[in-house]
């Protein structure tokens, strides 16, 4: 089965509005260019005389400031330009981020659609968002917020209107900004893929829809991939991921994909934690509530699955692996125990203390994996692990454990440069001292319970990864549910694409 459709976003690119007769002109305005209710800025007086004065008639009896998101909508004096117009405010910081403009693209997209228009123009005239960069934010955070996962119970209207794309126009006569807008349209088809794979319903986003998927994608860029179902996971040793594995009647997946460029000096290994939907296994979650939202918990995956399809068609210079441990944690009589000790690929021995605490389990086989047979030169892993970073961070930011400095600068610099909220944190060696077990090697959780979840769950996954560069990104609190600025509030968030591709960007630059 094939992923939903959702609404098209296309693009073009163009230096003037003249003859574009569009639906709706959407015009970014700061603070900075009104002064006691009257445009002061010369390059919008400019444009408002093509609009037959409508901005200004906007501003004057629209209360219009240019605050943060504060918008107004006319319909226009100028109908060759097009029939409405929607000014929107981006406030006056100086140093406007790119979540922001990702936030003005969202909002942007909320309006386009409360309108039903499907030809729009954007015009970043604000000084705020007027460089290459924020405005292909702008045009990922408007893909954001157009994205709607398919109601399952469609009419023929509704279908009709979800396969009539939107087409944005951007106005710039910046030079590159169409290869910028290019590039963001790369990141815009891998994070609906990731967002796709995070909203199905478990029992459609199995392990096998999910890596099949993926496959298809990846085999269409060729680039290489391997799917190993339960025979071969067995075979090679994967005892910790198949004990989780064990309960369910889906088949567990585990899926490589590799991108190889002609040229490169430096190999990342993205890993994803893939539980399609986590009971909690004989642990159970409790209430049953807390099962709301696991089929969430493969969101690891999901972005380092999708991540790999844009660094591929960006062609960055780097070589990359991308892995998904995908199987459920379900109960039956064949479900992993309490007590129970497994002795995983890496051939170190875990006690279960607690069988939802599954996640590190199926990231212990990975890793190790991805350490000791492909020995890249860094190993970035993404997980909904633990509860305790929701604690932390709310639902704004990811915490970042990193065992290697340069790594943590060149992962912090990337999310800064990339407007993700991702914040570093230490694993003191007292906390890791607590997963070391009396009749095995390891834990699966702390023998102090409910202290220090978030840095223990990382000291266990050092564990595996030998002595590469290593850093483990707990996004329990982004994955869905995103509060933080220039993500949408509701469902999936796509959160870590873009910041995987800046890392790789970034790996590739740093070894020239």
């Amino acid at each position: 089965m094939s992923l939903p459709k959702i609404k098209p976003l296309e693009f073009k690119y163009k230096t003037s509005i003249e003859n574009t007769n569009a639906d709706l002109s959407i015009i970014i305005i700061d603070e900075n260019d009104i002064e006691k209710g009257i445009l002061k800025s010369q390059e919008l007086i400019k444009l408002d005389t093509q609009f037959g004065g409508t901005i200004q008639k906007l501003i004057s009896f629209g209360d219009f400031e240019g605050k943060w998101l504060q918008s107004s909508v006319s319909i226009t004096e100028n109908q060759k330009i097009s029939k409405r117009i929607a000014i929107i405010g981006a406030g006056k910081k100086q140093d406007i981020k790119p979540s922001r403009a990702r936030q003005i693209g969202i909002k942007s997209a909320e309006i386009s659609l409360s309108l039903k228009a499907h030809q729009v123009i954007f015009l970043p005239y604000s000084t705020l968002i007027s460089s290459n960069e924020l405005i292909s934010q702008s045009h990922i955070g408007f893909n954001l917020g157009i994205y709607k996962y398919p109601n399952s119970n469609s009419t023929p209207q509704t279908l009709s209107e979800r396969e009539q794309p939107i087409n944005v126009t951007y106005i710039s006569n910046l030079s590159g900004c169409n290869d910028e807008l290019i590039n963001a349209e790369f990141i815009n088809n891998s994070i609906n893929t990731c967002r796709l794979l995070q909203d199905g319903p478990p029992n459609i986003a199995t392990p096998k829809y999910v890596a099949e998927n993926i496959s298809e994608q990846a085999k269409k860029l060729n680039l290489n991939v391997q799917i190993w179902g339960a025979q071969k996971l067995k075979e090679m040793g994967f005892n910790a991921m198949m004990a989780v594995a064990g309960g369910s009647a889906q088949e567990p997946q585990f899926i490589i994909v590799e991108y190889k460029p002609e040229k490169f000096n430096k190999t990342i290994a993205y890993v994803g934690k893939g539980l399609t939907m986590d009971t909690g296994g004989y642990s159970l979650k409790y209430p049953s509530t807390y099962q709301e939202g696991m089929k969430y918990d493969m969101s690891g995956s999901a972005v380092a699955l999708s991540s790999i399809i844009a660094i591929a068609q960006q062609k960055l210079p780097v070589h990359v692996y991308a892995i998904g441990a995908l199987c459920e944690n379900m109960i039956d009589a064949l479900s992993y125990r309490v007590g129970d000790i497994l002795t995983g690929y890496s051939g170190k021995t875990i006690e279960i203390i607690n069988t939802d605490a599954e996640g590190r389990l199926v990231l212990s086989d990975a890793l190790h994996y991805a350490a000791k047979d492909l020995k890249p030169d860094y190993i970035i892993e993404y997980s909904t692990l633990t509860g305790a970073m929701i604690t932390a961070f709310g639902h704004v930011g990811a915490g970042v454990f990193a065992f290697d400095k340069e790594l943590e600068n060149i992962v912090i610099k990337s999310a800064e440069e990339t407007g993700e909220r991702a914040y570093p944190l230490p694993v003191w060696e007292e906390v890791a001292d607590d997963t070391k077990g009396r009749i095995s090697d390891l834990l699966n959780l702390g023998k102090t319970p409910g202290c220090a979840g978030s840095m223990l769950a990382a000291a266990f996954l050092r564990e595996f990864t030998e002595d590469i560069p290593f850093v483990h990104i707990d996004i329990a609190g982004v994955s869905n549910k995103n509060q933080a600025i220039g993500y949408p509030s509701k469902g999936s968030s796509g959160y870590g694409v873009q910041l995987s591709v800046q890392i790789a960007k970034k790996v590739s630059e740093s070894a020239r």
